[in-house]
């Protein structure tokens, strides 16, 4: 092939690399292989990652943990995170427990702070350190979430807002629907039978979550049990796949990957539920208004509906749903999959949760008959201790609570972190940690329990859904996750139906489900199956 006449460099810049090479660039170019031309390509790429790398926002004295050694190419190391995250922030835990260290990622770099920080972190307001707009980075940015993840205020006051009595309104609503998706769901077999229990027990939360959010007939409806068997998926999937990629290919790939083409089908689905669900709110209002009695039960959407600004949250009402919806149910079902699993592994400790269960409902009758349905569950003492080992074994994701500074943020023992940096503790620090939880390899549900029963001032503390320097998994301080207190009574709920109903076990030769890593991602085996039957 003939060379080209023209430079493809300035005259004193091409001159000066003929005479490092030795030759003409332009003829040095058009002679390469194929091979040669992957080595350059790759070599262009670590150039490129360097330098966009050391640009990245960083907190003084922090070390970046995870290098193989200072010969691994950065643009490889990032890509390898995703598959040795969890080694390495547990190997990074180890290492640096009392200061900051630097997880390398594609997307954003994030510095994780020792545990001695997390009770100050309350003190620092969402203005300076934000846990929303780091959910923001975490799941995707501009190119891949932005058109999909609402920056409204609103999902977070319907979920956390409790005036009048909005969540034992809320959690009535629940226990009723569950019943109905009990008997839609719940296979009824009185013999030993293999289940795949996971997708069961996805269902019948997809099921009751929808009825607090949107309402009946919504969460019936075909739209919404769609929603709720792919959209989570998509949008994790999306996520994980935009956070896989160099930045400069997310405006390419955010409209290549088939993810995104069901995301936006699925925000088309969920303005079909919305659209008529807050029709059928606004004509109840008006007859209302005329003094008729109207037979409709209360949901996040009709609440919002009720207190915002029509104007303002009209055209993304289907997002702020969605907002609400993901995290509930998706996460809720895989702890109570979890807890199966472990009672499995464990049975030793069925006959004790049965019986718990059983007294108060001897005591108290069926939740929500003499107690509302916080007050019933609130008294499942060893189901809340059991429950909370089986989340420490097995949390959902081993970064969190996250922060984003808005601002320089400097802390009392001059720790300071850099406008724009992301920053996280290490969430898993209950599993892998004695001074946090002695023996922390064995299953102990009791360990909460006996902290609750050590003294008269520890009784209202160690609960399932209070955040402490133990327990992360709801995040932490005044950001904390805002439905936690409905996670738990659901998760409750649910449980306490199940454990009385039916009989658990592994199949011969089977054990605890193995745990599967991807990035700060954890999941159970998705194949995972159990036997069950229904108690003699």
């Amino acid at each position: 092939m003939e060379a080209p006449n023209v430079p493809l460099l300035s005259n004193g810049t091409y001159d000066k690399l003929n005479a490092v090479l030795g030759a003409d660039v332009s003829t040095l170019l058009t002679t390469f292989n194929a091979w040669q031309g992957v080595v350059l390509l790759l070599c262009l790429s670590w150039g490129v990652s360097s330098v966009s790398t050391n640009r990245r926002i960083k907190v003084a004295g922090a070390p970046v943990h995870g290098y193989w050694s200072w010969f691994e190419p950065t643009w490889f190391f990032k890509m390898r995170y995703a598959k040795d995250a969890h080694k390495t922030i547990v190997s990074g835990y180890h290492k640096y427990k009392d200061s900051p260290f630097i997880l390398r990622r594609q997307d954003h770099d994030i510095t994780i702070l020792p545990t001695k920080y997390i009770n100050e972190l309350r003190t620092i307001p969402t203005a300076k350190l934000s846990r929303g707009r780091a959910n923001f980075l975490e799941w995707g940015d501009q190119w891949a979430m932005h058109t999909l993840w609402s920056h409204s205020e609103w999902p977070i006051k319907a979920i956390s807002e409790n005036r009048n009595g909005q969540m034992v309104k809320y959690l009535e609503a629940i226990r009723k629907e569950l019943d109905y998706a009990y008997a839609v769901e719940m296979p009824q077999i009185d013999d030993w039978t293999e289940i795949d229990i996971q997708p069961v027990i996805r269902n019948i939360l997809v099921r009751i979550i929808g009825k607090m959010i949107v309402g009946n007939p919504a969460c019936r409806s075909e739209e919404w049990l769609h929603l709720g068997e792919h959209f989570t998926e998509d949008f994790v999937a999306a996520s994980i796949i935009m956070r896989l990629l160099p930045k400069w290919l997310h405006p390419i790939f955010t409209n290549i990957i088939p993810q995104r083409w069901r995301l936006r089908k699925g925000l088309q689905k969920a303005r079909a539920i919305v659209d008529p669900a807050v029709f059928r709110h606004e004509e109840a209002n008006k007859k209302r208004a005329q003094g008729k009695e109207v037979d409709e039960e209360d949901s996040m959407l009709n609440w919002i509906i009720d207190n915002a600004d029509k104007d303002s949250v009209s055209k993304i009402l289907p997002q702020i749903v969605l907002v609400m919806f993901v995290p509930a149910a998706h996460t809720t079902a895989m702890a109570i999959s979890n807890v199966l699993f472990d009672l499995c592994s464990h049975p030793e400790w069925a006959d004790k949760l049965q019986k718990e269960v059983i007294d108060i409902t001897k005591e108290f009758g069926p939740v929500g008959e003499k107690l509302p349905v916080k007050d019933w569950t609130g008294k499942l003492e060893f189901l809340d201790s059991f429950f909370q080992e089986s989340q420490r074994m097995s949390q959902p994701i081993s970064i969190t609570p996250n922060r984003y500074a808005y601002e320089d943020v400097t802390f009392k023992d001059g720790l300071k972190i850099p406008k724009g940096a992301l920053v996280g503790f290490v969430a898993v620090h209950n599993q892998i940690d004695p001074e946090i939880a002695p023996n922390p390899e064995v299953f102990d549900p009791m360990r909460c329990l006996r902290k609750r029963n050590s003294s008269p001032e520890e009784k209202d503390k160690h609960l399932a859904g209070q955040p402490s320097k133990e327990n992360f998994a709801f995040g932490f301080g005044s950001q904390a996750c805002p439905g936690r207190n409905y996670a738990v009574a659901v998760l409750k709920m649910v449980l306490s139906r199940m454990l009385v109903d039916y009989e658990f076990k592994f199949k011969p030769g089977d054990s605890k489900p193995k745990k599967y890593h991807l990035m700060e991602f954890i999941i159970p085996d998705p194949t995972a199956t159990l036997m069950m039957r229904k108690r003699k």
